[in-house]
C-alpha cells in the first residue's frame, strides 16, 4: 500500500454524521490492501497524479444509509469509488480509459452515471482474489432507476 491508506478508503462523512462507526473487522482490511495493491495503486502509479476515494468500505449500516445494493462490494471491502482531483468528467475519463489500458486484474468497472460524451461523473472499481469477471458496465439513471449495459 503505497499511494493509500485503510483509513482513506473508510473515511465517511455520512458515518461521521450518523455516528456509525465504520471500522472495518480484519478480514475486509485484508481484503482493501488487496483492492489498493492490485488495482488502486498500480493506477495512481501510472496516473501519476493523485486519485481521489469518494466512497470505499461501508459497513452494511452504512451502506443502507447511503442506499446501497445489500450485495454491494462496498460491504466486503472490495470496491472503490474514485475520481480524479479535478473531478471534471473528462479527466475522470482519462483515468477510466488509463484503468482499461492497464489490464489490472479487476472483477467490475462501472462508468457511473456518465454525461452525453460518455464521461464519468465517477468510477466504480472491483477486486477480488476469488471472482475475476473482468466486468465493464455503464450505470444511467432511466425513469428514475438506475440501469446497467455493458460498456
Amino acid at each position: 500500500m503505497k499511494y493509500f491508506t485503510i483509513s482513506e478508503l473508510t473515511r465517511s462523512a455520512t458515518a461521521r454524521r450518523l455516528g456509525i462507526d465504520n471500522t472495518p473487522p480484519a478480514d475486509v482490511s485484508f481484503r482493501l490492501a488487496k483492492l489498493v495493491n492490485n488495482i488502486l495503486d498500480p493506477l495512481r502509479e501510472a496516473w501519476g497524479r493523485p486519485i481521489i476515494v469518494t466512497s470505499g468500505y461501508r459497513c452494511p449500516k452504512l451502506n443502507k444509509a447511503v442506499g446501497g445494493s445489500s450485495t454491494s462490494q462496498h460491504t466486503k471491502g472490495e470496491a472503490a469509488d474514485i475520481r480524479t482531483v479535478s473531478d471534471q468528467p473528462e479527466e475522470n475519463r482519462k483515468l477510466l480509459d488509463l484503468l482499461f489500458s492497464l489490464d489490472l486484474p479487476f472483477d467490475q468497472v462501472i462508468n457511473e452515471y456518465p454525461d452525453a460524451m460518455g464521461n464519468p461523473d465517477w468510477i466504480h472499481v472491483s477486486y477480488s482474489s476469488v471472482r475475476r469477471r473482468g466486468s465493464r458496465l455503464v450505470a444511467r439513471r432511466v425513469k428514475g432507476k438506475t440501469v446497467y449495459t455493458n460498456f
